[in-house]
């Protein structure tokens, strides 16, 4: 009942105009910061996000049925590791677990490190910017949510956090600059926010790491050229 409270707090508090926030409630151990990484993900959706959420899945399946695929089946193995390039055609519930293996992984947090966990996620909000409204007095592509870090082993909450990340625009130039791929960028910017708690990074450490992230990226684009 007291996280909750925080929480909500905290969402009170929250300025909008922070476009990407995270809020650790309860703390990881020392032992597991930055010495895990993600083996499983669920996703709940709450009543609060749920009127939002099926019109974003609506259009998510219609972009499946256009680009010629069969529903989503879990059962089926290519619909277990899809491609990234189909992210944008799966359920959420589909989509956002692998954007956070993908996330985390890329971060450091693979199979190698450390101990495993299993994320349980509420989303509370999602929503996408409405085009009207941004041309009179902006308007925001949303994405919160409660993060449970469980230990597979005992099924113990083992710590909390919440991410709140919200992007706003305004104008025909704003919604311009805005492009597609909405909910996958929620998702990533989502998991990165994720990835920073699971890591324990400072502000400091995380542009350090973007750092070494572009550097690798720019050695690999290189010799791939040779």
């Amino acid at each position: 009942m007291i996280r909750y409270i925080f929480l909500a707090l905290f969402l009170i508090a929250a300025p909008a105009a922070e476009a990407k926030q995270r809020k650790v409630i309860e703390e990881l151990p020392a032992d597991i910061v930055d010495n895990n990484y993600v083996a499983a993900v669920t996703v709940t959706i709450a009543d609060s996000a749920r009127e939002k959420f099926d019109k974003i899945e609506e259009k998510a399946l219609a972009k499946r049925a256009e680009a010629g695929l069969t529903p989503y089946d879990p059962a089926n193995p290519s619909d277990v590791q899809p491609a990234a390039d189909t992210y944008d055609t799966l359920p959420f519930s589909a989509m956002l677990p692998l954007v956070m293996r993908d996330v985390t992984r890329e971060w450091g947090l693979d199979e190698s490190k450390g101990k495993a966990v299993d994320l349980k996620i509420t989303i509370e909000t999602i929503r996408t910017a409405n085009a009207a409204v941004a041309m009179l007095i902006g308007s925001a592509d949303e994405l919160a949510g409660l993060i449970d870090v469980v230990d597979p082993a005992t099924g113990a909450n083992i710590g909390s956090f919440y991410v709140h990340v919200l992007n706003a625009h305004s104008g025909w130039g704003g919604m311009l600059i805005r492009g597609g791929g909405i909910r996958e960028r929620l998702a990533e910017e989502f998991a990165l926010e994720s990835a920073r708690v699971l890591t324990g990074s400072t502000k400091k450490d995380w542009k350090k790491r973007l750092k070494e992230k572009q550097k690798a990226q720019k050695a690999s684009n290189v010799a791939s050229t040779d």
